[in-house]
């Protein structure tokens, strides 16, 4: 998902005129226990973070 948002956006980006401003990059979408870059936390991506868990529910709606 995030590839093809990407690639989407590399193409508005190419085929834009040169003097209008140029469209925001895609956030990439967000994944079941992680926290969002804008979220201020402790812990971030240390070795000794916890890992949350992730219950069957939020995987059911992560995948649809």
């Amino acid at each position: 998902m995030d590839h093809l948002a990407v690639a989407n956006w590399m193409f508005q980006c190419v085929n834009a005129s040169e003097d209008g401003d140029q469209p925001d990059p895609p956030k990439p979408v967000p994944r079941p226990g992680t926290k969002d870059e804008d979220e201020e936390g402790e812990g971030g991506d240390s070795p000794e973070a916890e890992t949350p868990e992730i219950s069957p529910g939020q995987l059911a709606r992560f995948f649809g």
